[in-house]
């Protein structure tokens, strides 16, 4: 059974918005993190772990790129929202501007 606190972080597109950024950037933490762990692991000689790591890297590198596809998708969302919604007006020129 899911939460409030969790029904509350994607009660909007700019709530997954903000928790899908929070996933990529510790995607990419995680990413530096595990390069040097496998530069360490091959150092060591310890052949299995370092291929381990790469596959790791590999899945975090597609987990990744799937997360930006999200987020492009998110952002597209919203604006058709605001098309729908007409939250954005068009811009009316001015006298001045027409000139």
């Amino acid at each position: 059974m899911m939460s409030a606190e969790t029904v509350r972080c994607f009660d909007s597109i700019e709530s997954a918005q903000e928790f899908m950024k929070v996933l990529a950037d510790t995607i990419l933490d995680s990413m530096k993190d595990l390069n040097h762990d496998q530069q360490a692991a091959t150092l060591d000689g310890q052949q299995r772990q370092a291929q381990a790591i790469e596959l790791a890297i590999f899945k975090l590198k597609t987990l990744n790129c799937h997360v930006l596809k999200s987020r492009i998708i998110l952002n597209d969302l919203r604006t058709v929202r605001r098309l729908i919604l007409n939250e954005r007006q068009p811009k009316v020129m001015s006298a001045a501007g027409s000139l």
